[in-house]
């Protein structure tokens, strides 16, 4: 379990068709994104690094950790502080409850009062809900107090304000500055902590209008502060828009839980730390936990590396820039998987009734019992003993690598060419039991490995499809160049390539030429080829079998029927 699994695990919205929850590497801070009442987030993706003297370090959120096992623990810790804040955040924030305020306001001032308002919230719905989890946010809080602290000065009063609002908030201030709220709003804020804690237990116990007075008060404060230049936040809570650094910390070598600001923050939160053996019993347990987590990322990593490396030499008689893997994005997989579930098992029972066409003489000596059969030679004391089906044809037998075209052309057809991707991987997958028999593979000027042919078809692989971004050119004879140099290796009957795309190859001279070339190669192999035009009719004057699409159910009619006549001719041969 890596750090996305371990994200998934945690987080208290467990519907993940309907909150995006993605660790990535394109954010170094979490990040809050609003898809109409819903919510994506965004957490930053834990980096492995090593620092001039050879020695492993791990950095995240602008911390950086050594990977010994305090600093996996404490990583881990930081990690679970985001999780719980977020999460806090998804199911507690109604974005509903500021439209009306926002009007005719400054948006960088709206969003940090914003911000600051729903961290009291959440860190209140934790407190009410979730004390265990005070630990983390108090351990984050104390990390942040201490680059609070490294600031030597801020100029601008409203920065220094904002920032002020911050320690007050999350670690209950700091002596740096006390004189730099206002009384009446400190007395203002207390009041509303404690009525947010009230509304958790009291449901009679509305908060919008307590929101809305106390925006009001920070918002004008801020506002008559000066002028407004950055925003802060603390690292491991949602970034805001330009916002202000804090001072870099050194390697976290010490121990945090040991540490007076840990305490501090853990108090003013309202949590307590295990006491006498229960103590060194959860600090065992969490140490373990960090380090399982920790050492499958880190064994993930190796192995995609592992798995990258394969091609790297592939790749070096073709015009590709690069060949790596795409984004992970589970969530979006679920929603192309839910536009078109139904087509994916209409197109598998299809292609399941073609291979029983092709199987003249389904009744064998070995293979997968035929259990009614069984039954009737038990029954009738039969000597028979041909009451197998054997699958060898399809499962065994056949071999398909499926491309998909994500160049900038195709972005007007993303939704349907994923749909398409989807349907004929997920088929593969039922249809050839040995899953090292069938590969998925996408391409613009760069080359996206979604399916290894050593991988199986799990979350990681079904995470990739849902990551696809479509940009760059389209090096549609690069792509199926190296499909065939991959699956030329391949000893089944059928060997298949199919590719979908908009039927538009670009990206360098000659490159028709070069696909015409590279299309008369592979047959010469016998290797086949099935063009697929996502809603393009390009691909006919491209490919001898082709499918034209502009449905789910156009895939299903037009290339069952191709496939079942190249699976015909591939075992007659």
């Amino acid at each position: 379990m890596g750090f996305q699994e371990y994200a998934w695990s945690l987080f208290s919205e467990k519907d993940l068709l309907k909150t995006k929850i993605l660790v990535t590497s394109r954010y170094q801070c979490p990040q809050l994104i609003r898809r109409n009442d819903e919510l994506d987030v965004m957490l930053p993706e834990p980096k492995i690094a090593v620092n001039a003297d050879g020695e492993e370090t791990i950095h995240f959120a602008g911390y950086i950790f050594p990977s010994d096992n305090l600093g996996k623990k404490q990583l881990v810790s930081l990690f679970r502080a985001s999780v719980f804040h977020m999460s806090a955040h998804v199911l507690s924030l109604n974005f509903k409850d500021y439209e009306e305020w926002n009007s005719n306001k400054d948006p960088r001032i709206i969003g940090f009062v914003i911000s600051l308002i729903e961290d009291i919230v959440a860190n209140a719905y934790i407190s009410t809900w979730y004390p265990d989890k005070l630990i983390d946010l108090a351990l984050a809080n104390a990390l942040a107090l201490k680059r609070i602290r490294a600031i030597k000065s801020i100029h601008n009063p409203a920065t220094k304000l904002m920032v002020a609002l911050l320690t007050e908030v999350h670690m209950g201030g700091l002596e740096k500055f006390k004189d730099v709220i206002p009384t009446t709003l400190l007395s203002a804020l207390k009041e509303f902590k404690e009525k947010t804690l009230l509304s958790f237990t009291d449901e009679s116990l509305k908060l919008k209008d307590e929101k809305l007075r106390i925006a009001d008060q920070i918002y004008s404060t801020v506002e008559n502060s000066g002028p407004i230049v950055e925003t802060p936040s603390l690292p491991h809570t949602e970034k805001l828009e330009k916002t202000f650094d804090l001072p870099q910390l050194p390697i976290i070598n010490s121990d945090i839980f040991l540490d007076g600001d840990f305490k501090k923050c853990l108090e003013f939160l309202g949590g307590s730390f295990p006491v006498n053996n229960l103590d060194d019993a959860w600090k065992k347990v969490v140490e373990n936990e960090a380090i399982q987590v920790y050492e499958s990322y880190k064994r993930q990593k190796e192995k995609n590396e592992k798995i990258l490396s394969r091609y790297q030499n592939l790749i070096v008689s073709t015009h590709f820039k690069s060949v790596e893997f795409p984004e992970k994005d589970y969530t979006e997989y679920l929603r192309i998987k839910a536009r078109c579930k139904s087509e994916a098992h209409r197109l598998i029972e299809s292609l399941l009734v073609a291979r029983d066409a092709i199987d003249e003489d389904p009744r064998k000596m070995y293979g997968v019992l035929d259990l009614q059969d069984v039954i009737q030679v038990i029954a009738s004391k039969s000597p028979r003993m041909d009451v197998f089906l054997l699958d060898e044809n399809i499962s065994k037998s056949y071999s398909w690598i499926i491309l998909l075209d994500a160049s900038k052309s195709m972005e007007i057809v993303k939704d349907f060419a994923l749909e398409l991707f989807l349907i004929l991987g997920e088929a593969a997958n039922e249809l050839l039991l040995d899953p090292h028999s069938w590969a998925m593979y996408a391409f613009n000027d760069r080359f996206y490995v979604i399916k290894d042919m050593k991988e199986r078809y799990n979350v990681d692989v079904k995470s990739r499809i849902g990551g696809l971004q479509f940009d760059g050119l389209s090096y549609m004879p690069d792509a199926l160049n190296l499909a065939g140099e991959i699956i030329k290796t391949r000893n089944e009957n059928l060997r298949l390539i199919t590719v979908i795309s908009d039927g538009w190859p670009y990206g360098y001279q000659n490159i028709d030429t070069a696909l015409s070339e590279t299309v008369n190669a592979l047959q010469s192999k016998r290797i086949d080829i099935v063009g697929i035009g996502a809603q393009a009719q390009r691909m006919r004057f491209l490919f001898r079998n082709h499918s034209i699409v502009f449905t789910h159910r156009d895939l299903t009619k037009k290339f069952a029927d191709i496939y079942m006549e190249l699976s015909r001719i591939a075992i007659e041969t």
